[in-house]
């Protein structure tokens, strides 16, 4: 009887000892990992990313210069302005003007005094409205850890072209390269052509004219 009721009271001692390690394993355990510091720590800081967005406001101006091939008449300085309303995230209007002077053309230079224009009609103006469809959105990356959006987009419309003493009706399409700094400043590149029909030389043709430009825009 006796060893029957030891054996009874070895029995609960053990299924009480089972039960208190159950429960306490999980705070134990937590106390623990609390304690002891990891075994490997991570080396790695996160880092505020900022990028230049587009601006909130819908307006863009821009300063241009650049180079303008104009057809029979050599390459000359151009330089002129952009103002654009930015429609949605890859739609805008833009309106231009731009500025250069026409060369002497090759006839003239090896004829010598002959001069097919007089140098006031040598003034080369322009004037257009344009569509412009941003293409691809992009990034650039630079040394020291700069990254800026940039777009790709292509551009075309319609406008006029003062030159030679008359107004011509003139078409013009092209593509640019967009880089923004910051949320308010960006910089273009931008190759586009210059297309109306004129008898300036004695026949009709049709004049293609080539303009490489750069631009320094602000969005207000």
């Amino acid at each position: 009887m006796e060893t029957r009721t030891r054996y009874f009271l070895l029995k609960v001692i053990i299924a009480s000892a089972f039960a208190l390690a159950i429960v306490a394993t999980p705070e134990d355990a937590l106390a623990q990992s609390e304690r002891e510091p990891p075994l490997i720590e991570p080396d790695v800081e996160p880092q505020p990313v900022e990028q230049a967005l587009v601006d909130s406001e819908n307006f863009e101006v821009a300063a241009v210069a650049g180079w303008l091939n104009i057809e029979d008449f050599g390459s000359s300085f151009m330089y002129g302005g952009r103002l654009t309303y930015n429609i949605s995230e890859s739609f805008f209007v833009e309106a231009g003007l731009g500025f250069a002077e026409a060369e002497d053309t090759s006839f003239e230079r090896l004829a010598g005094d002959v001069q097919l224009l007089p140098d006031d009609d040598r003034d080369y103006r322009w004037y257009n409205l344009n569509l412009g469809y941003r293409l691809l959105p992009g990034e650039a990356f630079f040394p020291g850890g700069y990254v800026f959006n940039t777009n790709f987009y292509l551009t075309a419309g319609a406008g006029a072209t003062d030159f030679a003493g008359d107004n011509r009706f003139t078409i013009n399409y092209g593509a640019g390269y967009q880089m923004l700094f910051t949320d308010s400043l960006s910089a273009h590149i931008n190759v586009r052509q210059h297309l109306f029909d004129s008898d300036i030389l004695g026949e009709d043709k049709t004049f293609v004219n080539t303009e490489v430009s750069a631009a320094i825009s602000v969005f207000f």
